[in-house]
């Protein structure tokens, strides 16, 4: 791309799920890739089948034919500068991908913070060169298949931008969706394999994530009811590395736990 040239065409792949996303909501998205200020291409990819957002997005990734693809979820919004800004960001520094965060972040923090840290909500602010990554979604990863990409993508040289999109939340999206606590645990031993076998630069953090999972299952049994399973996980994470939060969640499990073994029934 030349700075002195035209912005080049920009594919949009827009994954849609009439269950999951309110048709006005996919309308006001498209109005926001008609309002960049460079050229695009928007591509609605439907998932009547109800495979999931991996197959989805692959789907729109086959039928995408420019070098530049970038991807926004129709219940999200960008900002109208988003695409020239990083287009220009990606001249700049060479990389394959580009997404939302803080330009000063090193190349390991990126990785750390990605994988284990407070980058979450990235899959709407991803630009890629397709000339640079050919990384495809895992489309056996039901949860965390936008991380594992973006984390593939950045092996290719990765830049990030402030403030690029919008998050919207509602009650029919799929992240407002009940967490079931043990296909939360399957799918991120499956995303830990996946992503240390494929993505080198993780592996020094995979005990993080799993302290952090720990915590997270119990968290998600305690708010079942399940306390003495909670109690187990919570245990499980400390035993990686003591941190605040599974002490506290350990010691409200067996609160609850001893309640119902004395007054009720023992779950």
């Amino acid at each position: 791309m030349s700075s002195t040239g035209p912005d080049p065409t920009v594919s949009v792949i827009v994954p849609y799920s009439a269950s999951h996303t309110p048709e006005r909501m996919l309308e006001e998205a498209k109005r926001s890739i008609d309002r960049q200020s460079v050229p695009t291409e928007t591509l609605v990819v439907e998932d009547p089948e109800g495979r999931g957002p991996a197959t989805t997005r692959n789907r729109g990734l086959e039928r995408a034919d420019t070098r530049y693809v970038a991807f926004l979820d129709a219940d999200d919004l960008w900002k109208p500068d988003k695409l020239q800004r990083q287009l220009r960001r990606m001249e700049r520094t060479g990389a394959g991908l580009c997404l939302d965060g803080d330009p000063s972040m090193s190349r390991d923090d990126f990785f750390y913070e990605l994988f284990v840290g407070d980058l979450n909500e990235v899959m709407s602010s991803i630009l890629l060169d397709t000339e640079q990554v050919e990384v495809r979604f895992e489309e056996d990863l039901e949860r965390w298949e936008d991380h594992l990409f973006a984390l593939e993508a950045a092996q290719a040289g990765v830049c990030l931008c402030r403030e690029t999109f919008t998050v919207r939340y509602h009650e029919t999206s799929l992240s407002a969706d009940r967490i079931n606590a043990t296909h939360y645990l399957t799918e991120g031993k499956k995303y830990v394999s996946f992503a240390s076998e494929r993505v080198p630069e993780v592996s020094p953090f995979t005990y993080v994530f799993y302290r952090q999972m720990y915590f997270a299952m119990g968290y998600y049994l305690h708010k079942d009811g399940e306390y003495r399973r909670a109690m187990s996980y919570f245990v499980r994470s400390l035993q990686i590395g003591v941190s605040p939060l599974p002490v506290v969640g350990l010691i409200g499990s067996t609160v609850f736990y001893l309640v119902d073994v004395l007054f009720g029934s023992d779950r």
